[in-house]
């Protein structure tokens, strides 16, 4: 996802700068694409062709501003010019800080910036005012760009059925969004059959869980969840303490909580009851490059749980797992392997494409589940909130439809 908007001076600014999610084939693209060098990206249009955005061209583009913190909105920006300001929430802005640590060939970012949180951002003769929404992506917004007596709203990508889905509803009622000239509205659900995304909330999703550990009381829960969904990680905590399990999380996903706990009271933290820490290596090792070595072992003795701990009381635990070798020498070391219950907590495309837990489950005979509820507003939302703000014109972007069943 990209957008450029320009004013009647000339100036110009980009909503987004992410990663196309699959080549134009629908195949995933070879590892390492993104940090590919800038002209070879530009020449396969992985990167379009911009004036003024890349580091060996004069900078033309006066600021980016991020919705969130998924590649797809911001997983090529660390191509542009690095005087460019790049700007993102608190939540994204944190969520970015966290890749470098983790990934080393992650790119950086110059000069990244906090939106302003009482008012609008001014760049030339834009007005960006960022707009709380919902989404599975943590601290997530969309925007009101004004310039030139028109206004425009973006809505990134949102929903209404997460944790923070109060935020869509504040969208209908916002007299901030009235009079509008122009709509982009994330469209991903249009057109997908019911069901594609999972639970119709998250929600549903605690309760789901609560119902599996309380149907498999002597089995391991392994729920397969980003380490970014912030709802997802409450929900497993949630189900946990309600069911009287510990979640177990690895440190990337015990950091991510901690760089994330500056927006609410009620995210978990590994110094909390009820979470423990099961360390992977590779992390550890990042943390100490980092210098993060007091962290790890802040980590360790607060929290930390063996694998012999997890194979001599399974029942005991909710894992919070990613599919990697590492999770399988867990599962492999458990007294009873098949007796695992493996829950697949994203979209069902991934599952399709997995080649970790899926074989897994097939050679041990483990049936896995789904309890997922998606990051994208149903269409029946997405009706509500054309009719709540009326634009004058309306434009579908990241949908592989037309958007004519929800506009009806």
């Amino acid at each position: 996802m990209c957008i450029e908007v320009r004013a009647d001076d000339g100036t110009r600014i980009l909503l987004d700068m992410g990663m196309p999610l699959a080549q134009p084939d629908g195949s995933d693209w070879p590892w390492g694409t993104p940090h590919r060098p800038t002209r070879e990206l530009v020449a396969e249009n992985v990167l379009r062709q911009i004036p003024g955005l890349y580091a060996d061209d004069e900078p033309g583009v006066a600021a980016i501003i991020l919705t969130h913190a998924h590649l797809d909105h911001y997983g090529l920006v660390h191509h542009a010019h690095p005087s460019i300001p790049v700007y993102g929430s608190r939540g994204t802005v944190a969520l970015m800080g966290v890749a470098p640590i983790f990934l080393p060939e992650a790119g950086t970012i110059a000069d990244l910036r906090e939106l302003p949180a009482d008012g609008p951002l001014r760049v030339g003769p834009f007005s960006i005012t960022a707009i709380p929404v919902d989404h599975s992506a943590p601290d997530s917004r969309a925007l009101l760009v004004e310039a030139d007596g028109q206004r425009l709203f973006y809505s990134g990508d949102l929903r209404a059925h997460g944790r923070t889905g109060y935020h869509f509803d504040a969208l209908l009622r916002d007299t901030r969004l009235r009079d509008l000239d122009a709509m982009l509205l994330e469209g991903t659900t249009i057109g997908q059959p019911a069901g594609t995304h999972g639970f119709p909330c998250e929600t549903d999703v605690e309760e789901g869980l609560v119902a599996l550990a309380t149907e498999r009381p002597d089995s391991l829960l392994a729920v397969a969840a980003s380490g970014q969904n912030l709802d997802r990680l409450v929900s497993c905590y949630r189900a946990a303490v309600r069911t009287g399990r510990e979640m177990v999380i690895d440190p990337y996903q015990a950091y991510v909580l901690r760089e994330l706990a500056m927006l609410s009271d009620n995210i978990p933290q590994f110094t909390w009851e009820h979470v423990r820490v099961k360390f992977v290596r590779s992390h550890v090792t990042q943390l100490i490059a980092n210098g993060r070595w007091e962290l790890a072992r802040e980590m360790a003795r607060e929290a930390k749980v063996s694998t012999a701990q997890l194979a001599a009381e399974p029942a005991r635990f909710l894992a919070v797992v990613r599919s990697n070798a590492p999770t399988l020498r867990v599962l492999d070391a458990l007294p009873d392997p098949s007796n695992s219950a493996v829950v697949w907590s994203m979209w069902g495309g991934y599952w399709d494409k997995d080649i970790h837990l899926r074989p897994w489950c097939e050679k041990r005979s483990v049936e896995p589940l789904s309890i997922h509820s998606g990051g994208h507003a149903h269409p029946r939302d997405l009706q509500r909130l054309i009719t709540a703000l009326n634009p004058r014109e309306l434009k579908w972007v990241h949908t592989e439809a037309n958007g004519t069943e929800a506009a009806h």
